[in-house]
């Protein structure tokens, strides 16, 4: 048979895998307080202005950044800060008694969702009366921070929100846990101690639906996602098989989560934990794969269906599940002192970072310790290993609640610290706690590999920059070709022309500037493309003599390289098998192979009987060594009645389906 020639294909070869992102840098913190407690509890950046929105609740009243007199005990404390570090608004909201914030939502209008908790009456900014203890309360305020609508919703007894996303028809789910039976807003009574509670509202607050979810003890929802229309809820159980909890716990706390419908209808759940308790925080989407990353706080070492191994008595759980509840990634990072996870986001490649605060410096945590707890970051990459952990923190207390992927990929961490100026904080302390919120750039590191190439020969660039770029643009600076530029992450071009030239990629990611690198490469002339050609393969009988060689017109200063370790550009053998050849110049090679084969056998018998009783029934002709073939047969008056250019396709003695007559016939064979 006959090898196909082989160009040289010019590809950078490294081991490849998605872009995981530089260690963080850390640009700078901000402190905001008045002179009680102020914890923070969520926070984001806006991409229309860059601004910081900072949320949480408040014990402080007119001192430090908090404007407004505080309305009880605690209230939602709400802060922008524009990008030049102005405060735009604050605003303190609540009633006469406590407020305990949890969620912040931007709105598609341009405001935000304010939601968590309130045991106050109608009074201070509360427009409706408690049903009964702790009620979920939501507040929409516009962009500019002014109160549209507020909604109290909850039971007779305490229910307590943990968690709210926006839905498709711009209303909102809220998640939380709930004492109450029926009554409120409450629909069903309730399975234990404390239930799930999943309520769906719409944009105006006004409730669409809820569901309580339980077993016979306490279960906390604290986690909510939407994705193609199903609700993936998350949240710690401590229930066995109950009220609607199908499976029994591993051992105290577990975590726990469900999978309902766009109704909350419950279709599937599943448990994860060991023999201690396992407080889950938090389920995201990987944004590439139809899997989830899911991450809490564990107390357990590799017991129950936990198989990674602990390392005190509180660390970082994280692993990854499938739609039908299937773990595969199982992690767990920590110190042995008390980690405590407390939020996650899923990075545009897929990988996850998971943070909270820790106060250890040893185990698998490699960033140390500043004093006290301190806000601690860990990215676990696409294959579950850990690409890097920071800690940031001042000598006492810092305790990290939320962080946020910003649109130029950076991360924004907020909680509540206090600490005064040490260590990474540089403000000085208001009262007890502040809201800390710190501004961490992830460096843009475009790069990509460059190898020199001959003209003709494809050239793979292969992009290997240490972000997560949305777009890119290559510019080959090759003149003579019609297809100088390429949009492609990974793209191929070839030089027709020798040469030095200077190729630039350009990046771009999410809302960061364009950053481009330029690397130059020599492209060589091309003497021996098409020069090389050693013919058909072809048979001979074992022991002759014959003569392999370039039927081209080669260059004169080329070199040859056999399989059979000759240098000549013709060499004679006698040995059967297959020949390889590289032809090279000075820079460029081709490669050609043939295959000498053994002298062809044919057995052709003279008288066949096709009478269909499976006894040579079809005319075939038999032989070793063909490698191409052709049958002929014709009748007495030459005309030509079968072909066939298969060995093993024979003539059935037929003729356009009917049986021909009993008679002699003459073939013909090519081989």
């Amino acid at each position: 048979m006959k090898f196909i020639i082989t160009l040289l294909l010019a590809v950078i070869v490294t081991a490849y895998s998605a872009a995981q992102g530089s260690i963080p840098v850390l640009l700078e913190d901000y402190a905001w307080g008045g002179d009680f407690e102020d914890r923070l509890m969520d926070v984001i950046e806006l991409e229309t202005d860059y601004s910081i929105i900072s949320a949480g609740h408040s014990n402080s009243s007119k001192t430090g950044e908090v404007s407004e007199k505080s309305n009880g005990l605690s209230d939602f404390w709400i802060l922008k800060m524009d990008r030049n570090k102005n405060i735009v608004f604050d605003h303190t909201l609540g009633s006469d008694t406590a407020e305990i914030f949890s969620t912040l939502l931007q709105t598609p209008d341009g405001g935000f969702l304010l939601a968590g908790s309130s045991a106050g009456g109608s009074n201070g900014n509360k427009t409706e009366n408690s049903k009964g203890g702790f009620d979920f309360w939501i507040v929409k305020i516009s962009k500019d921070g002014n109160i549209l609508w507020d909604k109290t919703i909850g039971g007779a007894k305490n229910d307590f929100l943990n968690s709210a996303v926006l839905t498709v028809e711009d209303g909102f789910l809220l998640g939380g846990v709930s004492e109450s039976n029926i009554s409120g807003d409450k629909s069903d009574n309730s399975f234990g101690n404390e239930d799930y509670w999943l309520v769906k509202v719409d944009s105006s607050g006004n409730v669409v639906w809820d569901k309580t979810i339980g077993g016979d003890t306490t279960d906390i929802l604290e986690n909510i996602v939407v994705v193609n229309n199903e609700i993936f809820v998350s949240g710690s159980s401590a229930s066995d098989s109950s009220g609607l909890k199908s499976s029994d716990s591993y051992g105290g706390f577990d975590f726990w989560i469900l999978k309902l419908n766009s109704k909350g209808n419950l279709l599937d759940q599943w448990i994860y934990g060991g023999v201690e308790d396992d407080f889950c925080e938090g389920i995201r989407k990987h944004t590439l794969k139809k899997t989830f990353w899911v991450a809490g706080t564990t107390l357990s070492k590799a017991t129950g269906n936990k198989i990674s191994t602990g390392y005190g008595n509180a660390d970082f759980w994280v692993f990854m599940i499938n739609d039908l509840g299937d773990k595969s990634i199982d992690k767990t990072f920590g110190s042995s002192q008390p980690d405590i996870c407390k939020d996650m986001e899923v990075s545009p490649e897929g990988a996850v970072i998971i943070a909270g605060f820790s106060s250890g410096s040893d185990g698998n945590k490699s960033s140390g310790t500043n004093g006290g707890e301190d806000y601690w970051i860990i990215k676990v990459d696409t294959l579950g290993s850990k690409f890097w952990d920071v800690n940031y923190g001042g000598t006492d207390n810092d305790s990290l609640q939320a962080i946020f992927i910003k649109c130029d990929r950076g991360i924004l961490v907020g909680g509540h610290s206090l600490s005064g100026i040490s260590g990474d904080r540089t403000h000085y302390n208001r009262g007890m706690n502040d809201y800390w919120v710190l501004k961490l750039d992830i460096p843009t590191r475009p790069n990509f590999k460059v190898a020199n190439v001959c003209t003709g020969v494809p050239l793979k660039f292969l992009d290997e920059s240490d972000v997560w770029p949305d777009t890119w643009k290559w510019d080959f600076d090759d003149e003579f070709s019609a297809n100088n530029t390429s949009n492609d992450q990974h793209p191929f071009h070839t030089y027709s022309e020798p040469g030095v030239y200077n190729v630039k990629m350009t990046i771009k990611e999410g809302c960061q500037k364009d950053t481009s690198l330029i690397r130059s490469i020599t492209v060589y002339e091309n003497t021996v493309l098409g020069n090389l050609e050693l013919g058909q393969s072809f048979s001979v009988c074992e022991g002759t003599v014959f003569q392999l060689e370039n039927q081209e017109n080669a260059p004169s200063v080329v070199t040859y390289n056999w399989s059979s370790g000759d240098s000549t550009a013709a060499i004679e053998k006698s040995a059967l098998g297959v020949y390889t050849v590289t032809m090279s110049d000075r820079n460029c090679s081709v490669v050609d192979s043939i295959e000498v084969g053994d002298c062809p056998t044919l057995f052709i018998p003279n008288t066949f009987t096709p009478n269909k009783d499976a006894l040579n029934d079809v005319f075939f002709v038999e032989g070793f060594g063909i490698v191409e073939f052709e049958l002929l047969v014709f009748n007495r008056w030459g005309q030509l009645i079968f072909k066939s250019n298969d060995i093993n396709h024979g003539w059935d003695g037929t003729l356009n389906g009917r049986n021909v007559q009993i008679d002699v016939y003459v073939y013909k064979v090519w081989y």
